[in-house]
């Protein structure tokens, strides 16, 4: 196995994986390589396929990040070891960085905690920068992100399969979603949603 070219549908197979149990996967220790060599023999061959296979491998990368991040957390207090966790080598750095910012922030709660509440400083905050980032924030709320349709469906929707091979809904009448443009054009060519103005 190890010597055969990766497809898409090791790919998506990996993927559902992800999604479906609560500890990492188990993937070979060059499947970061695979993946990219994978990806080059797409690029400008098979533009969809290619397309596909970098959003599907974003999605696997940021389900093991999750996943990472929680096990950092959890191995402040019980010691996990990585070499359990079916890391890839470049996880395995990316878990050590994490689990010692969780422990340093532990340990300046506990210092809190500990001190005199008098003594503790607390740290000057700069009204004006706060500010700036929460109208940054208040921004990216209310803009639908690029390349996504937002619609308001008008008829119940089943759960469906859409053209970039993702799953999505079920949705019922009223519910508005933020949607691919490619799939939410097909709900409104069909009459089950109407797009929403910004």
């Amino acid at each position: 196995m190890e010597d055969e070219a990766l497809t898409f549908s090791d790919l998506r197979k990996i993927q559902k994986t992800e999604k479906r149990q609560d500890k990492l996967s188990e993937l070979e220790d060059n499947f970061l390589l695979r993946v990219s060599e994978y990806i080059e023999r797409k690029e400008g061959v098979d533009h969809r396929e290619y397309k596909n296979a970098k959003r599907v491998f974003e999605k696997i990368i940021g389900l093991r990040q999750e996943k990472i991040v929680k096990n950092a957390k959890i191995s402040v207090k019980s010691d996990v070891k990585s070499s359990k966790l079916n890391l890839l080598p470049r996880e395995q750095e990316f878990f050590r960085d994490i689990k010692e910012r969780f422990k340093e922030y532990s340990a300046s709660i506990d210092e809190v905690v500990e001190s005199d509440s008098d003594k503790v400083e607390t740290p000057e905050i700069e009204m004006e920068e706060n500010e700036e980032k929460d109208e940054d924030l208040d921004e990216t709320e209310t803009s639908t992100e690029e390349g996504y349709e937002k619609v308001e469906i008008i008829s119940e929707v089943p759960e469906f399969m859409g053209t970039d091979l993702e799953s999505y809904g079920p949705f019922e009448e009223g519910e508005k979603a933020e949607l691919p443009e490619e799939n939410a054009d097909i709900l409104v060519n069909r009459g089950n949603a109407q797009k929403v103005e910004n």
